[in-house]
């Protein structure tokens, strides 16, 4: 199975730069496509709180590991 697509913020791991902090979930993550239709792996944790940040248009804030499939006319977009 597929790890989950999320970086997640460490501040452990914090440093200069803007990327510094941000880590890949460890989590097996299971196909889910996000309202944007992009085919995407995600934990369980981390689906939950992605369809909180889409329902609240807040989903310009995930950070994503490795871009997604679209599979309709979304855009899928790393980092």
């Amino acid at each position: 199975m597929a790890g989950c697509d999320v970086l997640y913020y460490d501040p452990a791991h914090a440093g200069p730069g803007p990327d510094a902090g941000w880590r890949p979930c460890p989590a097996s993550g299971q196909v889910w496509t996000d309202p944007d239709q992009v085919l995407r792996f995600i934990c369980p944790t981390h689906r939950r709180q992605l369809v909180a940040l889409h329902a609240a248009g807040r989903a310009d804030r995930i950070r994503w590991g490795r871009p997604g499939l679209p599979v309709g006319h979304g855009q899928a977009t790393a980092g």
